[in-house]
């Protein structure tokens, strides 16, 4: 039977309609004899809108990600996400959650009292909460105390917002591995709510502390001492030195302090001693009338790496800067930022 080229193309979009049902069927019976094991792991890999949208994949899969383990609730650096979705995502999610991480805008700020307690509940790992709005802007969110609930927390990224006095028996965190602090006021107990937090969570192994803030004109000159004897990596960023000390740190990898004004009777000298064993070294050297680093005896034998930011229009950083070079006689990369200023 002879059949024209018209009439075949006629009739090839028919069977094509025919075939697809057919097609899809086909691959939701395959995809539904998959052990439910794998479908959750697939979910699970993916970012969270996407494992949302799973649900339109198969019937099979309409409820997977809801107890898909091991899933990120995370929507990224977005503060245009509708907090809604989370509020949404956290009422079905059935697992505990492995890692939350939501950037709040202004008029939200509050949904994170009602998700703290939510997710601690649901033993949270990895939490991290960025606000929109700085200290210098409008006065921060102030975080409930739930936070402290939070117990299975192993990593903690907090930006712009202020914590409150925790409650007996709940001060650190045992778990915790991480802690970024970024424009954080510790509003209620000062530099103390801070040496205890740090203090009260042991496994610490990497601390963040970058543009705190603690009582309203506070100019902090007694001593508080950062207590973490597991600490690898180490970011101290002030604007003033807040009188931040260090115990001993055995297993210290990477370092870097920042702070454009020293306390005038910071002892740098028994500072850098206890850090004798770090291995990447980023410092901005203090300005003093005579060298800071004068006697510094200890040897920085796992000294790889060191970052300068100093001002050689001192002879006395010129003789620090000296000093430390001597002392590390391993040394690989040397990076100096030299600062120059206006004197009249």
């Amino acid at each position: 039977m002879h059949t024209s080229r018209g009439e075949m193309e006629a009739s090839s979009p028919r069977r094509r309609r025919k075939s697809l049902p057919a097609e899809a069927e086909e691959s939701e019976t395959r995809l539904e004899s998959l052990p439910s094991e794998i479908h959750e792991r697939i979910v699970s890999l993916l970012p969270i809108r996407d494992a949302v949208r799973t649900s339109a994949v198969a019937r099979a899969w309409r409820r997977i990600w809801e107890s898909a383990p091991g899933l990120a609730l995370d929507w990224g650096f977005e503060y245009g996400a509708d907090p809604a979705h989370a509020d949404a995502v956290l009422a079905r999610y059935t697992r505990p959650v492995c890692s939350f991480f939501f950037c709040l805008p202004e008029a939200s700020s509050q949904r994170a009292d009602d998700w703290v307690p939510l997710l601690a509940g649901k033993g949270v790992q990895i939490l991290r909460l960025h606000f929109s709005r700085g200290r210098y802007v409008k006065p921060p969110h102030y975080m409930d105390v739930s936070i402290f609930s939070c117990r299975e927390l192993t990593q903690l990224q907090l930006i712009h917002c202020d914590i409150p006095t925790a409650p007996v028996g709940l001060v650190g965190f045992p778990n915790l591995t991480k802690l970024y602090l970024h424009e954080v006021g510790f509003p209620d107990n000062g530099v103390r709510g801070l040496e205890t937090l740090i203090a009260e969570s042991p496994l610490l192994q990497l601390l963040w502390l970058d543009k705190l803030w603690f009582f309203e004109g506070e100019d902090v000159e007694e001593e508080w001492v950062i207590r973490a004897p597991n600490l690898r990596d180490l970011s101290i960023i002030f604007e003033y030195d807040n009188g931040w000390q260090i115990e001993e740190l055995p297993y210290i990898e990477k370092v870097d302090i920042n702070s454009k004004s020293y306390t005038t009777h910071r002892d740098f000298v028994r500072l850098l001693t206890r850090l004798a064993r770090v291995q990447k070294l980023n410092l901005y050297m203090p300005e003093r009338e005579s060298s800071a680093l004068e006697g510094l005896s200890c040897s920085f034998e796992n000294l790889k790496s060191l970052s300068l930011n100093t001002d050689f229009c001192f002879l006395s950083t010129i003789l620090s800067t000296l000093y430390l070079l001597k002392n590390a006689p391993n040394l690989e990369e040397l990076s100096i930022e030299v600062t120059l200023k206006d004197y009249v």
